[in-house]
């Protein structure tokens, strides 16, 4: 059996979503590690649980808007991560309509139910594949500000928790 051919349209929106997660999944550990220090060579935490780690630290932190702005972006991130699990560990599949030599084969991805989600069969196009990257690209949106933003939060948060000097 041969393999079928992706199309030079589709594989290049394939590797722009697997880029776009990439930068994605780089963003949410460099703010995850910001808020819940680790080391990056030995902390083999899947990304998912390192969200989950940091946010419990961060609800351990007084109320504010750069902690609920924090934590709405990893919530959005966690979300946007699971979408590109989903769509890069899918099953491929090819389908075939019986008795049809004229239609080409259809490609989709099988996207295996996760954490609640149903079983999803993306079509394998540039559309589907493009809309999956704009999901990506969107979760990373004001993570610069929000690093700073969380950076002096952090500090701010250490301070308070910290004993004061006896005089």
């Amino acid at each position: 059996m041969t393999v079928p051919d992706l199309g030079t349209d589709v594989f290049t929106e394939l590797g722009r979503v697997a880029w776009a997660a990439v930068v994605l999944e780089d963003y949410v550990l460099g703010l995850c590690s910001f808020i819940d220090p680790s080391n990056p060579r030995e902390d083999r935490r899947p990304v998912g649980q390192k969200i989950t780690a940091a946010r419990k630290v961060m609800h351990s932190w007084s109320g504010s808007a750069t902690r609920e702005e924090a934590d709405a972006w990893l919530e959005h991130a966690r979300s946007a991560v699971e979408r590109r699990n989903a769509a890069l560990h899918a099953t491929p599949l090819v389908w075939v309509e019986p008795g049809r030599q004229d239609r080409p084969e259809w490609l989709f991805l099988g996207e295996m139910p996760r954490n609640g989600r149903l079983y999803v069969e993306r079509p394998l196009t540039v559309e589907s594949l493009a809309e999956l990257r704009s999901v990506l690209i969107a979760a990373t949106e004001g993570w610069r500000d929000l690093v700073i933003a969380v950076s002096s939060e952090r500090e701010r948060q250490t301070a308070k928790s910290a004993p004061s000097p006896r005089g």
